[in-house]
């Protein structure tokens, strides 16, 4: 269960990208032969595509694939400067976690109120929405993973 736990990143999107793949050529498929329609194919690689998108985003942190700035942190040599560093940077992280979570768990909310569905699937809106608070917390546990280490490495340093 760890294992999953560890990697759940890497398997969602190895089972969501190719379920977007299908979907698009098979619907690119019949569009063209005629054979049949599939209306909702857009609909469905669309959000696939916004799932493996938020997803994507604490992967990247995972893996520490973001850009960032290193010349600030490059500059400073004493432990104490790069903890305060290391603490900023995730605040700032955790605190974009947050906010962004915080409008779209209200966004959500409203759409449970009021019913919305998608167009094509009839799927409640707030499915496809859902990805946001889900990336943004993915984001803020691999973000404290991510920092922790950082953090114990400066123990381990003379």
């Amino acid at each position: 269960m760890r294992k999953f736990i560890d990697n759940f990143e890497e398997y969602a999107i190895l089972v969501l990208f190719p379920v977007m793949v299908v979907v698009v050529l098979t619907a690119t498929f019949a569009r063209y032969s005629r054979l049949f329609t599939m209306f909702w194919g857009e609909e469905v690689a669309r959000y696939v595509m916004v799932y493996l998108g938020y997803i994507g985003i604490a992967l990247a942190m995972k893996r520490r694939a973001h850009i960032g700035v290193a010349v600030l942190t490059d500059m400073v040599k004493s432990k104490t400067g790069k903890r305060v560093i290391i603490l900023i940077q995730a605040v700032v992280i955790l605190a974009f976690c947050c906010i962004i979570s915080g409008f779209l768990l209200t966004i959500i909310g409203k759409q449970l109120v009021v019913g919305q569905t998608s167009p094509a699937l009839m799927l409640p809106i707030w499915v496809p929405y859902a990805a946001v608070p889900l990336g943004m917390i993915l984001l803020a546990i691999r973000t404290i993973q991510a920092y922790w280490g950082d953090w114990r490495k400066l123990d381990k340093e003379v």
